[in-house]
């Protein structure tokens, strides 16, 4: 009986060591109000993130991907930035754009990080799949579409690139013209001074 009880001790006091090691990394975030979540963002973009891109390292749960930007509703954000992702959200944020979604972030500044992160973790990551909105909480998710629904024209990256690639074909134009102009003066020049040395 002797033996049985410290054979139970033993095993006890053993499990209790292991369960005590075997701790999970998970990250736990308060889930924050949709307004909250808009008021804070300092930058508000749609895209995806470039997991073929290398981490940026941070001293804290977040790394630094590229994030390849679609939309831009909030800040002045070109076709491309470095988005904050909590390193254990990266399995079913790549799972997810694999399977077409896209992703409607809410960023801020941080002081542990020289990229924008996500406010709140996930709170900032809304999903949206084939324009819509992904999320189990019906105020979110109501929230967020009202939100894309009543932006105004919303800066599309793309539309911008094709806006600029019209403005420097203007400005190719107007330096053709012109230089032919100043080449058409020259030579009429030239031929008056010829003929009237003739």
């Amino acid at each position: 009986m002797r033996n049985l009880c410290y054979i139970l001790l033993f095993a006890s006091f053993f499990l209790s060591i292991v369960i005590i090691n075997n701790t999970v990394s998970a990250t736990s975030w308060v889930e924050l109000k949709p307004q909250e979540i808009l008021n804070r963002a300092e930058v508000i973009v749609t895209g995806k993130y470039d997991f073929s891109s290398k981490p940026k390292p941070s001293d804290f749960v977040f790394q630094g991907l590229d994030f390849n930007v679609i939309n831009v509703y909030k800040g002045d954000i070109s076709k491309q930035l470095t988005a904050g992702i909590d390193y254990n959200d990266v399995g079913w944020v790549e799972e997810f754009q694999n399977k077409g979604g896209e992703f409607l972030l809410f960023l801020e500044k941080s002081e542990d990080a020289d990229f924008l992160i996500p406010i709140g973790g996930p709170n900032g990551m809304v999903q949206v799949s084939d324009g819509k909105i992904e999320d189990p909480n019906d105020e979110r998710r109501t929230f967020f579409e009202d939100f894309l629904k009543v932006q105004p024209e919303k800066i599309s990256v793309t539309k911008l690139e094709k806006h600029n690639q019209g403005q420097n074909d203007k400005s190719n134009i107007l330096l053709y013209v012109s230089t032919g102009v100043l080449v058409g003066i020259a030579v009429v020049f030239l031929l008056y001074r010829y003929i009237r040395k003739k």
